[in-house]
């Protein structure tokens, strides 16, 4: 019990977790979770906030309620940059308009997703590999294209194997 007592006293926890003049990027950000979490984002003292979904009035929408918000540090704003999360070419886009007014991203929320409401007898190849591009493809993707994007991220390295 010592042990792990001594190892949860954490000596500077406010600068640990601040998040004071961090730069987000939330995909799915219009609503929902995304919407959440850039909300709690901007408040909890990001400088910018990205948000991103398909539909640009969506997006615009959620960037007016944000930058409303009463609380948020001088200067902080939500910034909508709308693109298609399924589409690689969009995810591309995305990186390349939020590398225009920021040279690094602290914090990346992949959260665009979708479901397929149908009983799960009914589903279709089609609906399965759309459900599957967006929630497992475009989050591998995105995380990709925006490690290598920021130049605040130490190179990877890969992971050492190991056999059984």
């Amino acid at each position: 019990m010592a042990a792990a007592a001594a190892e949860v006293q954490l000596s500077d926890f406010p600068s640990l977790f601040s998040l004071e003049g961090k730069v987000a990027v939330v995909t799915g950000g219009s609503r929902g979770l995304g919407l959440h979490a850039a909300s709690g984002l901007l408040q909890a003292g990001c400088s910018k906030v990205y948000i991103t979904s398909r539909k640009a009035s969506a997006c615009a929408e959620a960037v007016a309620a944000l930058n409303a918000l009463p609380n948020l540090r001088p200067g902080a704003k939500a910034i909508s940059v709308p693109a298609d999360a399924s589409n690689v070419k969009e995810i591309e886009r995305l990186v390349q308009e939020v590398g225009k007014t920021t040279d690094r991203v602290d914090i990346l929320f992949a959260n665009a997703g979708a479901t397929w409401g149908a009983p799960f007898d009914e589903h279709t190849g089609e609906s399965f590999s759309k459900v599957m591009d967006l929630n497992v493809k475009s989050v591998f993707f995105t995380v990709q294209k925006y490690v290598f994007f920021s130049k605040h991220w130490p190179p990877l390295s890969p992971l050492p194997c190991r056999s059984n």
